[in-house]
């Protein structure tokens, strides 16, 4: 396994854009989740008493990640979520893998970036930030790579349910190291405005039973962010497709 902290993108930070990804599940166990299984375990015991929501599903995690100007190849590694709250906890110290996940970056057709607030019991509560999800074992093919854009898909019909289905996909993915993080932003474009999209987010909510999701939060502009409670990744992201456009 290569060292998570070799220079260069995407092992340093960055934002890029690519054509295209190849991810592929490999064979074997997270070391750090069997050496730390007693105090995965208690610690998975005293979360479930704060978040009763909280599910151990499969998480994949990745491991070596290469990036030849155009496309990123990487391999991940079978976990769960119990063992990855606990290195999360613990400040993501070195562990032989880097967080990999998709997101959505969604534009709306009067130009501004929708970001989502999620709603108390889940991961990133109280933080503004991408649709996102972890990897999981729905978004891995029968020959083990993973469609990362299906995964965002995915993740986006559960949080904004039916009004997924307005969301237009674009070429390419807009891809993020932002510490140990490694965000594969999926671009999508919207035929409605901004307006539009949080008034169908807010209906869907209302008729929903536990919405993920708490509110819609727009941004037009670099200032938009100077207030905002916002995830480190997508923030970079944003920052890097305001400068640009």
């Amino acid at each position: 396994m290569k060292d998570m902290s070799e220079s260069g993108f995407p092992h340093a930070n960055g934002v890029k854009v690519i054509a295209d990804c190849t991810l592929k599940v490999v064979e074997g166990s997270w070391a750090f989740a069997e050496k730390n299984a007693a105090a995965i375990e208690a610690n998975w015991e005293q979360a479930k008493l704060t978040n009763p929501n909280y599910f151990n599903g499969i998480v994949y995690l990745m491991q070596n990640a290469t990036y030849d100007g155009s496309v990123i190849d990487a391999t991940l590694v079978r976990s769960d979520f119990k063992s990855y709250i606990y290195w999360r906890k613990h400040g993501f110290p070195e562990a032989g893998v880097i967080d990999g996940f998709g997101s959505a970056l969604i534009r709306s057709s009067d130009g501004l970036f929708m970001l989502i607030m999620q709603r108390a019991g889940n991961v990133n509560h109280g933080f503004a930030y991408l649709p996102s999800g972890f990897i999981d074992q729905n978004d891995v093919l029968p020959d083990g790579t993973v469609d990362i854009g299906q995964s965002v898909e995915r993740e986006l019909e559960e949080e904004i349910g039916e009004v997924a289905s307005t969301l237009r996909r674009d070429e390419g993915y807009i891809v993020v190291r932002e510490g140990i993080h490694l965000s594969f932003a999926v671009p999508f474009h919207l035929p409605i405005t901004s307006d539009e999209f949080i008034a169908m987010v807010a209906r869907h909510n209302e008729i929903t039973p536990d919405p993920e999701i708490d509110s819609v939060v727009p941004v037009r502009r670099m200032e938009d962010l100077d207030d905002l409670k916002i995830l480190p990744f997508a923030r970079a992201l944003l920052e890097a497709v305001l400068v640009a456009r």
